[in-house]
């Protein structure tokens, strides 16, 4: 439940309930901002199947194909809409999800309006981080120090520079999130608005996310009819500075070399790149949208009997420009190449569930699914 998440700064949901349910593993793959993390349930999967679990969100099952690097398929959720995540993990609780769950299936319910008085809600956060440890290198003097014991020379401009300093900053987290929620005893709604803005520890490495989310639940026919509305809808523009060549790029640099010249822009040399130079030269943009969206009508036949229809729609758009600015010195073209990716997916699946009054339990059969 909500009262036993994870407490914090949460950027995203899969770290609500982290080392909370046994057997659920969630480790991060990556430290940068929007990074992808790995969830697994009952151990590693198989070699075809792989390990990553069914996620499923209000009742519709979510697509795990990767669309604009977001290869966690929660990551469009603002975890402060979410009310409670159940995991299954036995067989015999997968089993209504056949060969989909058979890594387990990740159950998220998002937050509904109570009947009553119309309540608002605003909650936001800052937090801040840093490199924990940088690698262990040379400064100037070590650097001089041991290449004359190799023989070497130095081209020595008389500087120390800490180039691991000069490539990442203190980075700043903050989010935002506004809700309503309300409703009578037939109609009830939730609605919902977030932004977070994340900044990495690299320099020019930023998330900023925006998500809505609108849930209505409409009750008829004396109230033997149910329809649930969930709609969500999400931008995320993830900025990515060339990671492999900067980091590479600092721990091998010379430390004798300054980063800056006397008016502050990038010192230029001619026997290897500045890495602030790759850093203003190099950049990797993506902006993902995706709108989810289902709609779920149930209607009571007879006591204890259940029939419901779920439809959904899962549509993804990402653009990803990859630029590289035109420059002299060093002297490089300006190139720009631009990946569009796609992704839409629509389910339907109908349900029955029977409850047994005498040993209070309920069976559930999928009857059909597209």
């Amino acid at each position: 439940k909500s009262s036993e998440f994870n407490t914090g700064i949460i950027n995203s949901p899969e770290q609500l309930f982290q080392g909370k349910v046994a057997g659920v593993n969630v480790t991060s793959a990556s430290g940068e901002p929007g990074g992808s993390a790995n969830i697994s349930v009952r151990g590693p999967g198989g070699v075809r199947t792989g390990s990553t679990p069914l996620f499923v969100v209000d009742g519709m099952a979510l697509d795990n194909s990767t669309t604009g690097g977001a290869t966690n398929p929660l990551s469009y959720l603002n975890p402060q809409d979410i009310e409670s995540i159940d995991v299954l993990k036995d067989a015999s609780a997968t089993a209504i999800y056949g060969s989909r769950g058979a890594n387990g299936v990740v159950l998220v319910t998002t937050k509904r309006g109570k009947s009553g008085r119309t309540m608002f809600d605003y909650s936001g956060s800052i937090g801040f981080s840093k490199m924990a440890r940088s690698l262990n290198v040379l400064n100037a003097a070590d650097f001089k120090s041991e290449a004359a014991k190799l023989g070497t020379t130095v081209i020595d401009k008389g500087a120390d520079t800490d180039w691991q300093k000069e490539i990442s900053r203190v980075a700043t987290t903050q989010t935002h999130n506004v809700s309503m929620g309300g409703g009578t005893d037939k109609l009830s709604f939730y609605g919902s608005f977030g932004a977070q803005k994340q900044e990495g520890i690299l320099k020019n490495s930023q998330l900023n996310k925006y998500s809505g989310r609108i849930n209505l639940n409409q009750k008829l026919l004396d109230d033997r009819l149910s329809i649930d509305v969930n709609l969500n809808a999400s931008n995320t523009q993830n900025e990515r500075p060339p990671i492999e060549a900067l980091i590479g790029g600092a721990i091998s640099a010379n430390p004798t070399y300054p980063a800056r010249n006397e008016d502050g822009t990038p010192f230029k040399y001619q026997d290897a790149t500045n890495p602030l130079i790759t850093m203003a030269l190099e950049r990797d943009i993506t902006t993902t949208n995706r709108i989810i969206g289902s709609i779920s009508p149930s209607l009571t036949i007879m006591k204890g009997l259940v029939y419901k229809l779920n439809f959904g729609i899962d549509n993804a758009t990402s653009t990803q420009d990859l630029q590289s600015l035109a420059s002299l010195e060093p002297k490089q073209d300006g190139r720009l190449e631009t990946i569009n990716k796609h992704n839409s997916n629509k389910l339907i699946e109908n349900y029955i569930t029977y409850s047994f009054d005498n040993v209070k339990h309920s069976f559930s059969a999928l009857v059909g699914h597209s």
